[in-house]
């Protein structure tokens, strides 16, 4: 929907290697002329005369009011600014988060540059529990207000969160940070955690909760159940792109890069 560079039709070979620059993937066609693949492949080349153009390569860069990184690209799409000189420009998100943003957390930073929540966990330090960085329109466990705090740690599952705070129980980190608490008696409460499965069909992984929310679904037994996203794309769908699983798994595209082997040039993962 976002036209090129993004693929014409939705990129669904969830076993193609999804790279973080078109200078890379490029580099998958050996035959073909660096410059020739990376004009084919750009929708941003600005004709110069008739016989030659300059190729303008994705450009990114510290936002630091946001804690994210921006494209300079003329204002329209999400995440489109022209980078006012003189600034640092990088070449992907990752780069431009790693290094630009070094201060902000990394998850905080490329999920927000996304225009996305990273589905990590935070500290909520005043109610000595963990809250999901996630819409806070969804409900708990999501943060009531929407985080904001970007050189926070991120941690991938409430287990890893939880102990930061060493004074407070395992347990009762885990009870208060869960919505899905169900009573079994007036003394007792099973905990249950966020666990994620491998769906084969969708190359994406989903999380065991009843249908509703975007990615739930009850899980078939007998499955092996993960404790993150990034854990079920790494050993459940081992034969799957990573990026391509952790970005499905969100409902998100990767923004990464893959090679059109039919055209001999390079096309966005995105809408």
């Amino acid at each position: 929907a976002d036209g090129p560079p993004c693929s014409e039709s939705k990129h669904v070979d969830e076993s193609a290697t999804i790279f973080d620059t078109p200078d890379a993937c490029c580099e998958m066609l050996g035959w073909v002329s660096e410059g020739t693949c990376l004009s084919d492949s750009s929708a941003n080349v600005a004709a110069t005369d008739s016989s030659t153009s300059v190729i303008v390569r994705e450009s990114y860069f510290a936002d630091y009011e946001s804690g994210s990184c921006l494209q300079d690209c003329e204002p329209g799409l999400f995440g489109c600014a022209p980078a006012p000189p003189p600034i640092v420009l990088y070449d992907s998100i990752e780069a431009c988060c790693t290094v630009g943003q070094s201060w902000v957390d990394f998850n905080y930073c490329t999920s927000r540059s996304n225009g996305t929540y990273s589905n990590g966990w935070v500290v909520d330090w005043a109610n000595e529990k963990c809250v999901k960085d996630c819409d806070p329109a969804d409900g708990p466990p999501c943060s009531e207000s929407k985080h904001v705090d970007e050189s926070a740690t991120i941690f991938d599952t409430p287990d890893a969160c939880c102990e930061m705070l060493g004074w407070v129980s395992e347990g009762t980190c885990l009870s208060d940070s869960s919505a899905n608490v169900a009573a079994t008696d007036s003394s007792t409460s099973v905990i249950v955690r966020e666990s994620y499965f491998a769906d084969y069909e969708s190359g994406s992984c989903l999380q065991d909760c009843e249908p509703g929310l975007f990615g739930c679904a009850p899980a078939p037994p007998p499955i092996v159940l993960y404790d993150s996203i990034e854990a079920c794309c790494t050993v459940g769908q081992s034969w799957v792109d990573f990026n391509y699983c952790t970005s499905r798994s969100n409902g998100t595209y990767s923004n990464g890069w893959v090679v059109d082997w039919a055209n001999e040039k390079c096309v966005k993962d995105c809408d």
